[in-house]
């Protein structure tokens, strides 16, 4: 202990972690200082979750020390960490949906505040004390995103948490919702409460945090005070290659109308209409709940439509429900992977083959060897990182989750294909890759709708942008001739004509 700084809150000294088949950490070693936030930074399956998982006492580590705020920490769990003081709100919320704020902030610790008056008036100022006015009272399934993180932070500081890990906690947030998180990291700063701060969103980590970790395969890369390290060395360090540039050259072949859309309407949608072409990414801007993936469901039979025209080739095609998309050559990749384009008890085989089963199915029977032969085939082609096409997809890392769904569908060789939120979630090295194989789609004839809440990704992936907002389309945009500013000051004002 001789070694640990004086001002360490956590020392992190040459643990390793082996799962069948997989080391997930080796020998890696991190020291957290008091009031400070530190950055988390890699690859998916660099070893991050793992990590915070064995300090939070999910799983336990096969070797090395961990100190936490002077104490050896040896067969810990998930709740003896957080009454040390450890707590950890993880990317996929952990919250009882069907119970009320407070009831989750105290949860299983009622009869420790002598009844439920008690436990509202304590979650109540832990609340106020994070700025949150959210009514104790209220159901969590009626919470906003960021209003169940306010509940995550609360329930984390009722176990006077003197160390916060926070895993992906802006992936889902609009940007009024990030303005609300980054006054609470100030502020639990201010109070000396210590943050681990995990994001692919490298902005954020340049923004928040004072000293960065990289790693990649379970090892520790580098840790450097964050204004000693650029952008491009830290995406080197995170995927042991060198990116010149975050996105590849802007492809250039636009061809003839390939889809024209007239006139759609829902109850949301307001005469929707433009065109797209071939060899062309058109890129949709606008803030979250404008319409976007609304527009694109409608045009995939996912959504009731008042009424419509699609035009495709010049032919006027009928789309009632997503079989009729696929029939006429438009894929679509969900926004939510997880809980609309995976099914994740499944294989990675079984994934990549959903779109395309009444092809290999002869009178009920499924071609076993026919998908196989298709899942190989894309796990090759699309680099998608698996032990087995057998691995259930649960397994996979965000970005090799998202390839078998880009997979499937490239299976039915589209003409159209939609993409909704493409790379939320994935670290920078699999962007890279998912952004190469848009350019090689269009390159070879097709085109894309490209919806992304990340600005700076549709401006360089896109051919043309449109802005929607309150379910119109309000502008029309060249992004090598235009400013963000631009095209944000149309995303944010609906222009009706009455």
């Amino acid at each position: 202990m001789q070694n640990i700084k004086q001002d360490a809150i956590l020392s992190i000294k040459n643990v390793s972690k082996n799962f069948p088949g997989v080391k997930a950490l080796d020998q890696v070693s991190i020291e957290v200082e008091r009031g400070t936030v530190h950055g988390i930074v890699g690859e998916n399956g660099a070893g991050k979750s793992t990590l915070m998982k064995i300090l939070s006492g999910v799983h336990p580590k096969d070797s090395g020390t961990i100190i936490f705020d002077g104490e050896l920490v040896e067969n810990t769990t998930p709740i003896l960490s957080m009454k040390s003081g450890l707590s950890i709100i993880y990317q996929e919320l952990n919250l009882v949906s069907t119970m009320t704020v407070g009831e989750n902030i105290f949860l299983g610790r009622f009869g420790e505040l002598g009844g439920m008056q008690h436990v509202h008036e304590k979650a109540k100022g832990l609340l106020e004390s994070i700025g949150s006015h959210v009514t104790t009272y209220k159901l969590v399934s009626e919470l906003s995103v960021s209003e169940k993180q306010m509940v995550e932070i609360a329930k984390a500081l009722s176990f006077d948490s003197k160390l916060i890990i926070m895993d992906e906690p802006s992936s889902s947030l609009t940007a009024d919702e990030m303005k609300a998180l980054v006054k609470i990291i100030h502020h639990l700063k201010a109070q000396g409460i210590s943050i681990i701060y995990i994001s692919h969103k490298l902005d954020e980590i340049f923004e928040f945090c004072s000293v960065v970790t990289i790693m990649r395969d379970g090892h520790i890369i580098d840790t450097k005070p964050i204004n000693a390290i650029t952008r491009s060395e830290m995406i080197t360090k995170m995927v042991g290659r060198t990116i010149e540039n975050e996105y590849p050259k802007r492809p250039n072949c636009v061809g003839e109308t390939l889809m024209e859309v007239q006139s759609i309407n829902t109850k949301k949608l307001h005469d929707i209409a433009f065109k797209l072409h071939r060899g062309e990414i058109l890129g949709l801007v606008g803030l979250v709940g404008a319409g976007r993936t609304e527009i694109v469901r409608a045009i995939f039979g996912a959504d009731r439509i008042k009424g419509h025209k699609i035009i495709m080739e010049g032919k006027l095609i009928k789309i009632r429900k997503p079989s009729d998309a696929k029939k006429a050559g438009i894929a679509l990749v969900t926004e939510d992977r997880k809980t609309q384009g995976l099914v994740l008890p499944f294989s990675v085989e079984n994934n990549i083959s959903m779109a395309i089963l009444d092809k290999i199915s002869k009178y009920g029977f499924l071609n076993k060897s026919m998908e196989t032969e298709i899942a190989e085939r894309h796990v090759k082609s699309l680099d998608i990182k698996t032990p087995s096409i057998k691995t259930t997809v649960q397994n996979l890392s965000g970005g090799n989750q998202q390839k078998c769904i880009l997979g499937r569908w490239l299976e039915i060789n589209p003409s159209v294909l939609i993409l909704d939120e493409p790379t939320r979630g994935i670290d920078v090295g699999a962007k890279y890759e998912i952004y190469l194989l848009m350019k090689q789609i269009v390159e070879n004839g097709g085109a894309i709708i490209l919806i992304s809440s990340e600005l700076p990704e549709v401006l360089n992936m896109s051919n043309r942008v449109l802005t929607v907002c309150e379910g119109r389309i309000t502008g029309e945009f060249d992004p090598k001739d235009s400013t963000p500013d631009q095209i944000m000051s149309k995303a944010f004002a609906s222009e009706r004509k009455e």
